[in-house]
């Protein structure tokens, strides 16, 4: 009894389509802690950073509706103050190494780490509000963690420097199997 053969392809994208994703996924994410980490270096050099992140953790001030704060967890002061004065550093070093695509898998995990501390900021604030957000920007994360490698990852410079190690290569021809090797039927003669 001859059973038909069949053939599985799998498609997948090209080097290029997932070398403009992560690209896409990077710059999009680079950008936001750019962005956030310029503005905080603005507002300290007005006077007004850390003031309002340190308020916002500060259990004997009322939050802006004029109400107590209920934290889950208090976080000692010092602590918060460490966070808020190494943040702006972080936010714009991780942002530009995610734009450039600089040691990518380095900036992917420390950004995602980022990002789940300022995900904690916000669960210890009771702020629901955020955390579809954040989870958001936790799945881009994600994305360009597993893009990060240098075989999807040329339009970067990681790909420019170390790129030409992992040139892509030509995949052959699809082949079908029956024609290929003989089947039980004439190996048997």
């Amino acid at each position: 009894m001859d059973i038909p053969a069949a053939i599985a392809l799998r498609r997948e994208p090209g080097h290029l389509v997932r070398s403009l994703t992560a690209l896409t996924l990077r710059v999009g994410l680079g950008m936001i802690f750019l962005v956030s980490g310029i503005g905080k270096f603005q507002a300290k050099q007005a006077g007004a950073y850390p003031g309002f992140m340190l308020d916002q953790f500060d259990p004997d001030k009322p939050d802006k509706d004029g109400k107590p704060k209920h934290f889950v967890v208090k976080l000692r002061p010092d602590l918060v103050r460490l966070f808020a004065d190494v943040l702006p550093y972080a936010e714009v070093g991780l942002g530009g190494a995610l734009i450039l695509g600089f040691w990518t898998t380095l900036a992917g995990f420390l950004s995602g780490v980022l990002l789940l501390h300022l995900l904690f900021g916000w669960v210890i604030q009771g702020n629901s509000a955020m955390y579809p957000a954040m989870l958001s920007y936790l799945l881009v994360n994600a994305g360009i963690l597993w893009l990060s490698p240098v075989t999807s990852n040329y339009l970067s410079f990681d790909g420019l420097v170390f790129g030409w190690f992992w040139a892509p290569k030509h995949a052959g021809k699809y082949r079908h199997d029956r024609e290929d090797q003989p089947t039980k039927a004439k190996a048997g003669r």
